[in-house]
């Protein structure tokens, strides 16, 4: 198959071409593909780095330089490189293999990153490079590449010709900046925050498609605040990994086996069956004694809601923030990994955008946003009667069209003062579970605490001392998960409300 006429001209086939420069040499299309959607994702938040380029470093993110071939294309010795360009393509191989062997890019293998996230790693290393290598008025033509297998399937034999097509001064100039730079882009490399990276990576950073949320993303890298984040996320995190969906057994194919029963389609009969004598396989077929594998199925229950609000407000900075928000991430984990659904949001003196996840939907847009959520500001002060009882609202409104009673968490401070009546009206219609940080000589005295299903408190040296930190918050989770397993009480009657953590 050739390459189709539209892609050799212009823009496209200049970039094209250049790929001849390229020095990580494979034979799968898939993985040209996924390097385009990079550049297109670069070439979003106006990042015009040469194609060639973006392939050989993001390649290094999938392919370890022990199992790849680096090096120049024998076709380029035909295209008149001089003993600069050819100094410069050793050198940046040899950069190359550096950074493949660097631990964030054999952490980025093992971890297997998405490509939103892979785009945003060279967005981080690229663009200031190409900010220094550029000057004003020197960018190049958008060059949107086509995201076509077959197009990267027919390429090898084409990119002499490509190549030859364009004036090529552009790229090689950026060739030997590259090698004279070798050492700022290894340790640029070096500079990347791995727990950063891990969680994303636990996320997925699917939302993260967009120029706007991968420049939030790239923020979070660069985020001092949002680092402390995700070092406590990171401690709470591997504890509940293991969670799973409670599963049960049937007969028709779908998902894998869990064990063997007396009934099944002949499909999933277990074979041995088949050993005893004819007749006596038929009489015990008839009187339903033959075995079947049966198939995992999930319980057939009600998706269970859980509404996760972490008050933004000003009181909410530093350890407290870096508490609720890690906590948040902690919860949202938990239940998404039970298959449970999670709305999430952020309230100060006003409610902010909801986010949602809703594992197996296929109307799921990205899901929550971990960026937002690590480098979200509250700018409003405070008025809680007002959030409240916009909160109120919404859940009545949610109750009548849809039937589900949501478990709320509510992540705030002592000072959370709410009307009795708006906690009343919200008590009818979700579960309530409130858990409250604590300033160093403070008590928890609000009058609806009373109210409330279940009431945790996190006190002072809870949120000062990192191994009391961790244990509070994983406390805190447990006890959530395992509270909103029980179903409400008719009438939203909640019986006694649990008060843990510290003094009220």
């Amino acid at each position: 198959m050739s390459l189709p006429a539209q892609h050799r001209e212009g823009p496209v086939g200049r970039q094209l071409g250049g790929l001849l420069l390229s020095l990580v040499r494979h034979d799968n299309a898939m993985l040209s593909l996924r390097a385009a959607q990079w550049h297109r994702t670069l070439t979003r938040v106006g990042v015009e780095v040469p194609f060639w380029a973006v392939h050989d470093i993001g390649m290094m993110a999938l392919l370890a330089p022990a199992d790849v071939l680096i090096e120049p294309r024998a076709a380029l010795g035909a295209q008149g490189l001089n003993q600069a360009q050819l100094a410069a393509l050793t050198t940046l191989g040899r950069t190359l293999r550096e950074i493949g062997e660097s631990e964030v890019l054999e952490k980025a293998r093992q971890w297997r990153l998405e490509d939103p996230l892979i785009s945003v790693l060279l967005l981080k290393v690229l663009a200031p490079l190409y900010e220094r290598f550029t000057q004003p008025g020197d960018r190049r033509e958008h060059a949107s590449l086509p995201l076509d297998p077959e197009v990267y399937a027919a390429l090898e034999p084409e990119l002499p010709a490509l190549y030859r097509g364009a004036d090529r001064s552009a790229d090689l100039s950026f060739l030997e900046y590259l090698a004279r730079a070798n050492l700022r882009l290894v340790t640029s490399f070096e500079q990347v925050d791995l727990d950063t990276l891990r969680l994303v990576g636990m996320f997925g950073a699917g939302s993260a498609a967009g120029a706007d949320q991968m420049l939030d993303l790239l923020g979070v890298f660069e985020s001092p605040e949002a680092n402390d984040v995700v070092n406590f996320s990171l401690d709470l995190l591997p504890s509940v990994l293991e969670t799973k969906r409670a599963s049960g057994s049937q007969s028709f194919s779908v998902d894998g086996y869990s064990g063997v029963q007396r009934r099944g389609t002949i499909d999933s009969l277990v074979l041995s069956e088949l050993a005893f004598d004819p007749d006596l396989f038929v009489r015990r077929f008839v009187e339903n004694e033959v075995f079947y594998y049966a198939r995992e199925k999930e319980h057939d229950q009600e998706r269970r809601l859980h509404y996760i609000l972490v008050d933004a407000s000003a009181s909410m900075r530093g350890q407290r923030a870096t508490f609720a928000r890690g906590l948040a991430l902690t919860l949202i984990k938990k239940f998404t990994l039970r298959g449970e659904d999670v709305y999430f949001r952020f309230f100060d003196s006003r409610l902010y955008d909801v986010q949602r996840t809703r594992p197996g939907r296929t109307d799921d847009h990205g899901g929550i946003s971990v960026p937002y959520l690590l480098r979200f500001k509250g700018e409003h002060g405070r008025n809680y009667a007002k959030v409240f009882g916009l909160m109120a609202n919404e859940l009545s409104r949610l109750e009548r069209r849809e039937g589900r009673t949501p478990m709320v968490y509510l992540l705030t401070h002592a000072e959370c003062h709410v009307p009795l009546d708006t906690i009343e009206t919200l008590r009818r219609v979700a579960k309530l579970y409130g858990i409250f940080m604590l300033p160093s000589t403070g008590k928890l005295e609000l009058d609806y605490l009373h109210r409330l299903h279940t009431v945790q408190v996190v006190d002072e040296q809870a949120l000062r001392l990192k191994d009391a930190r961790a244990k509070r918050a994983l406390d805190i989770v447990e006890d959530a998960a395992r509270e909103s397993l029980v179903p409400p009480a008719p009438g939203g009657a909640a019986g006694t409300t649990q008060v843990s953590g510290g003094p009220r």
